[in-house]
């Protein structure tokens, strides 16, 4: 009676350790890194489902910069964003993309310390959200900078140290199409804290 061969246990040990080695490889093909001086030029393309782009910039763009960029694709169905400041400029052109019909609808969460800190910024975007029903303005303690991006196939996710203000320099991003990451990150929107004035 024969109960196994050792040959055959060597090549399916073998079998699944070239299976597993392909997976890993697939993972690392999905991540790509890349140093990029400006966003619409050096950005080649979109990522694609489950693929994670690791970006860091060396010149001053903003986080808001990849809003546009992606626009010039998709029509964006929603778009949440969090960020500790946002400037005047950056409410105007994202409230362009909106009216336009670029973004169908908009939930900002921004650090409520922005009320005091820039409260003329705050009453020009609390001025326009009300005359807007598909634009959201929530405040928190927030620190965050997360954007999310639902488009008709796609679940984009922008993570980075860069606000969405005129100060941005050395900056990291993550730049993913991933529904896992969209739907762990959307948490940020539905916390019972959150206030809205």
């Amino acid at each position: 009676m024969k109960l196994f061969d050792y040959k055959d246990l060597l090549d399916k040990e073998e079998k699944e350790a070239k299976a597993i080695d392909e997976i890993f490889m697939s993972k690392y093909l999905a991540s790509h890194y890349q140093k990029i001086s400006s966003l619409d030029l050096d950005l080649q393309r979109l990522p694609t489902i489950d693929e994670f782009f690791f970006l860091q910039s060396d010149t001053s763009f903003n986080a808001f910069t990849f809003i546009p960029i992606i626009s010039k694709v998709h029509a964006i169905k929603n778009l949440c964003a969090t960020t500790y400041s946002i400037s005047a400029k950056v409410i105007s052109a994202l409230l362009e993309l909106h009216d336009s019909g670029k973004i169908e609808s908009i939930t900002l969460l921004i650090s409520d310390s922005m009320i005091k800190r820039n409260p003329k910024v705050i009453d020009n975007l609390m001025a326009m959200a009300t005359s807007r029903p598909n634009l959201k303005v929530l405040y928190a303690w927030v620190h965050a900078k997360v954007c999310l991006i639902q488009t008709q196939d796609s679940h984009y996710v922008i993570e980075g140290s860069g606000n969405w203000s005129e100060n941005a320099q050395y900056e990291q991003y993550t730049f993913a199409n991933s529904k896992g990451l969209y739907d762990f990150r959307m948490q940020l929107f539905t916390n019972s804290k959150l206030k809205k004035y």
